[in-house]
């Protein structure tokens, strides 16, 4: 099973909304990874924060996550710029997108916001 089937972009992208919004406040994998496993779908999945890699390195490429530290698998971030609302108007889902980002995409259906 590929990282991007085990953990969703768009449940990455709401919980650093709802918990971390601030560029301010450093958080990190690990964090991001308890909230996780706080999602009813995730419960009976193990998983770790190798699973949550990928789309982390996918957000600091986009300019949306700053890498500040790392020990060992742990890494902390801030963002560049704080995440907003918008719906997508390919597959009319609403999702989180900072104005930072240099390709804003969707997290859903993968099309330009």
């Amino acid at each position: 099973m590929s990282v991007t089937t085990k953990v969703s972009r768009q449940d990455i992208r709401k919980i650093i909304f709802d918990r971390f919004n601030d560029s301010d406040v450093r958080f990190s994998n690990d964090e991001i990874l308890g909230y996780l496993n706080e999602i009813d779908r995730y419960k009976t999945v193990e998983l770790d924060v190798l699973d949550l890699e990928d789309v982390l390195l996918e957000m600091e490429k986009s300019g949306l996550l700053r890498p500040i530290a790392q020990n060992f698998n742990t890494r902390y971030y801030r963002l560049w710029g704080l995440l907003e609302n918008a719906t997508c108007r390919e597959c009319g889902l609403l999702t989180f997108i900072a104005q930072v980002e240099d390709e804003k995409l969707c997290p859903h259906c993968r099309a330009k916001i």
